[in-house]
């Protein structure tokens, strides 16, 4: 049952964090206090919507607690990264945005942890909108199930590819052999992550059913694609190379937590 929980509101903290937070939004919120109060304020409306729509039996001080410590860490990082980010020079490198990623999102996991034992003797069923709990039976669906699938999906997207272009920041070719020179377009970067995406929605189907040799005809389809480069640019190869791994990793781990 606490696997349930936590999926749930796990669910809730993708939509939030991710889904309901523009690329812009991230970036002003590292630079003024006032964007980052916009930002837990936004979360907290949108968590309470979400619990209210799908879960009412979902007591208000959960929902305080889930909201007010999402707020706290977002306002301990933007502290810490304004403070003693800009004071003190050599935590420079330690406070990179790849590593602030991962801190903040370690940190708002294991508070989703912690709440999901607190809750751990609620029976997650008795949460549901009765409708929905109709609705399930009716189509015989199991809701864990559902919940389960949701939080996959939710995970692979946005969150996997915000992630992997944090690890491969530090990793990216200068470009100088590419046939453009290096220049990207926008068009280009949003191609290349719902490539990445599609490639790991393949990857879970295919890991969930057992189908494990047929990952590799993803692979294969994804190199076909890029060979040209690949053959020409070593460090291209090389990054390509480390951004499939990194993309194939994320896509077994979740299945593998979650099925």
């Amino acid at each position: 049952m606490i696997k349930t929980v936590f999926t749930i509101l796990l669910c809730v903290h993708l939509l939030g964090d991710f889904y309901f937070q523009t690329q812009k939004m991230a970036e002003r919120k590292r630079e003024r206090f006032s964007w980052t109060i916009c930002h837990s304020l936004i979360y907290a409306l949108c968590s309470w919507l979400l619990f209210s729509l799908f879960l009412p039996g979902m007591k208000i001080k959960y929902i305080l607690t889930f909201v007010l410590a999402h707020a706290l860490i977002d306002i301990v990082k933007y502290g810490v990264c304004q403070r003693w980010g800009r004071r003190c020079p050599a935590l420079k490198s330690v406070l990179s945005g790849r590593n602030v990623f991962l801190f903040d999102q370690a940190a708002h996991l294991l508070t989703i942890l912690e709440i999901a034992f607190w809750m751990r003797t609620i029976d997650a069923a008795g949460l549901y909108r009765e409708g929905i709990q109709v609705f399930f039976d009716a189509f015989g669906f199991h809701e864990a199930v559902l919940i389960r699938w949701a939080v996959v999906l939710l995970l692979i997207h946005k969150p996997a590819n915000i992630l992997i272009a944090n690890i491969l920041s530090g990793y990216k070719p200068d470009g100088k052999n590419a046939p453009d020179g290096g220049k990207t377009v926008q068009g280009d970067r949003n191609a290349g992550r719902m490539i990445g995406t599609l490639e790991r929605i393949i990857m879970v189907i295919f890991i969930a059913i057992g189908q494990y040799s047929a990952v590799g005809l993803v692979l294969t389809a994804k190199s076909i694609a890029r060979y040209d480069r690949i053959s020409k640019d070593q460090s291209f190869a090389e990054y390509y190379l480390l951004g499939t791994l990194l993309s194939t990793i994320c896509a077994a781990a979740v299945t593998l937590l979650f099925f």
